[in-house]
């Protein structure tokens, strides 16, 4: 009965330690659901960005590169880590040293070439401590993001992607983020192919976003401005109300980045982490409709983006009286 007693106590610290592991593992199943889809890219616009220590998330990258036809590019630290620097069971080791500081930055040898020619960057780390490495942080504050997709992908032995997207995706606040996914390092090219064939826009995809042309309007005092529409649940049952008649509501300013107000409906709403921009209109919890003048890394259902207003114009429209009407029509 003892010698079952301490197997069982073995076996439940094993599971634990699993949960625990920091570096780039090569167990766990697959996490992180991923969101949003690609459009149809050219090989040559695509670029797959990864850090890697032990070769798992390299793997996984060369993977991906095959799958895409993109160019692969591996962000290698000016000062290499070492076995020691890479020893998590000692609290003063480099790696931990560096996650547990704000301000790390760790050098990188060398840079991409002719950065601004890629539309979509598969971005690839380890987890450590349920995080991106550093020297990610180092990659993204190292160029222009902006108008471009990120496709964040990691190794782990047991953490989620989603607890290392907040902070890395607020350094690219000008970027379109997908969610992401975990892999294991033993997945295979086949899984992988059908995980970057599932994130491109089909044919009848891409010809439904073109076909979704109608916009709707925010009249805001004597400011009238058109909004392009996202493709989703709740931009349709918006519309829908909005053939009944213009829809008023009161916004409240909040956190000094937003102002938000009820619809007075509850919407369909498919919410996934991003990090807004000024001029994103965002459905809330289903019912709160919340217009950014700033940024800000949550759970949200997107609607659309206000057209014809610098990110300036807008704050200082939203941001003239603590509680504004907002008016929103069809066109």
């Amino acid at each position: 009965m003892k010698k079952s007693l301490h197997v069982i106590i073995f076996l439940l610290i094993c599971c634990l330690l699993c949960t625990l592991v920091a570096c780039d593992g090569t167990s766990g199943a697959d996490a992180g659901a991923d969101k949003g889809k690609l459009p149809p890219t050219a090989p040559s616009n695509i670029l797959v960005a990864y850090f890697s220590c032990t070769n798992n998330t390299k793997g996984i990258a060369q993977k991906i590169a095959d799958a895409t036809g993109g160019e692969l590019y591996e962000i290698l630290p000016s000062q290499p880590y070492t076995q020691e620097d890479l020893a998590y069971g000692n609290t003063f080791c480099r790696a931990n040293n560096e996650q547990n500081s704000v301000t790390a930055r760790p050098a990188i040898s060398g840079s991409v070439q002719d950065m601004a020619k890629y539309e979509v960057v598969y971005l690839g780390y380890p987890i450590w401590w349920s995080k991106a490495p550093k020297i990610i942080y180092t990659f993204l504050e190292s160029y222009e993001f902006a108008g471009k997709t990120i496709v964040p992908f990691c190794t782990s032995g047991g953490s989620s992607i989603d607890g290392s997207l907040p902070e890395i995706q607020a350094l690219a606040t000008d970027a379109t983020w997908l969610s992401g996914r975990r892999f294991n390092s033993y997945d295979t090219e086949a899984q992988i192919k059908e995980w970057v064939d599932s994130l491109i826009m089909t044919s009848e995809e891409t010809d439904g976003e073109k076909e979704m042309t109608e916009e709707i309007f925010l009249t805001i005092g004597d400011r009238k401005i058109a909004v392009k529409l996202e493709k989703n649940a709740a931009v349709e049952a918006l519309v829908e109300l909005l053939k009944q008649g213009d829809i008023t509501y009161t916004a409240n300013e909040y956190g000094g980045f937003e102002k938000v107000g009820s619809l007075g409906h509850s919407l369909p709403h498919s919410d996934v982490q991003m990090t807004t921009k000024a001029g994103d209109v965002i459905l809330y919890n289903g019912d709160q409709i919340v217009l950014f003048y700033g940024s800000n890394s949550w759970r949200y259902t997107k609607l659309g983006t206000m057209q014809g207003i610098s990110a300036e114009e807008l704050k200082a429209l939203l941001t003239k009286t603590d509680a504004i009407t907002v008016k929103i029509s069809l066109n």
